[in-house]
């Protein structure tokens, strides 16, 4: 006997479809942490630099700290990276100010370079950036603006403030970029990639958010995605200068929601190859 799908056995079952879904995506996913790792191969990577690790934080969207955040803490203190970066949008507004310095305190460690860039949301938030350069240097970070530095243990990092917002300047980033057998490039909004001059300098990985991968995907496609992003989404991709990750990033932004989108910590391991 073949049952019929009935108009009201397809409502019920929709509203099933429904509630799961909003379960996942408002109480599941947003604290679903996943840790991505992956090996970088350097060519002529020196022994020293050897199996460096670099942690990466993007899109945080800190108010609170919660599981999410507690979670990542013990996958820093798990992997030991030598170097920890956030790209941006970690705050939106100055009211998160201290949760941010108790956040970066977390991440910190003797030995341990923590470096930030600007996203779009701390310019939209009318953030003051004297007291979020203050914040970052109390908590043993350094925020980057559109600059060159070299760390000490022989790392080259351009970085810029916000491309999405428009604070980005690129002749300033890359004036007088140090030599350094790595050389990584920081920034919140991937488009920026898509816009370097021809004759800007390669670099060996390049790190960026914003996209927060969607945040919400049908079928494994983002719904929706930020201005600013370019043609990138989320992951791995090759670009004429070098290599880029666009991570999905941690928090969530305008609703708290995520499907089918989980949040990322993504972990870098220097190799030599």
């Amino acid at each position: 006997m073949i049952r019929r799908f009935t108009r009201r056995a397809f409502l019920h079952a929709s509203c099933c479809a429904a509630g799961i879904a909003a379960v996942d995506g408002l109480a599941i996913e947003p604290s679903w942490l996943e840790i991505a790792e992956h090996d970088v191969p350097i060519p002529r990577l020196p022994a020293a630099l050897q199996g460096l690790r670099i942690a990466h934080f993007s899109d945080v969207h800190l108010r609170a700290l919660g599981r999410v955040h507690d979670k990542a803490v013990d996958a820093i203190r798990r992997l030991e990276p030598n170097l920890v970066v956030l790209t941006g949008d970690s705050i939106e507004s100055e009211r998160s100010l201290d949760v941010l310095e108790e956040f970066c305190r977390r991440l910190a460690a003797p030995g341990r370079d923590v470096l930030a860039t600007v996203g779009n949301w701390e310019h939209w938030g009318h953030v003051p950036l004297r007291r979020l350069g203050e914040v970052y240097a109390r908590a043993g970070a350094r925020l980057l603006g559109n600059e060159s530095v070299l760390l000490k243990r022989g790392v080259s990092i351009v970085a810029t403030d916000d491309f999405c917002s428009g604070h980005d300047d690129l002749r300033a980033s890359l004036a007088n970029v140090p030599s350094a057998p790595v050389r990584l490039f920081l920034s919140h909004a991937p488009g920026i990639f898509e816009r370097l001059p021809p004759g800007a300098p390669r670099f060996d990985l390049g790190l960026a958010g914003h996209t927060h991968g969607g945040q919400i995907r049908a079928l494994g496609t983002p719904v929706w995605v930020p201005p600013g992003s370019g043609r990138f989404r989320s992951g791995m991709y090759d670009t004429a200068h070098g290599r880029v990750y666009v991570s999905r990033g941690v928090g969530t932004s305008v609703l708290p929601v995520r499907f089918t989108c989980r949040p990322e910590l993504p972990v870098f391991r220097l190799i030599a190859g």
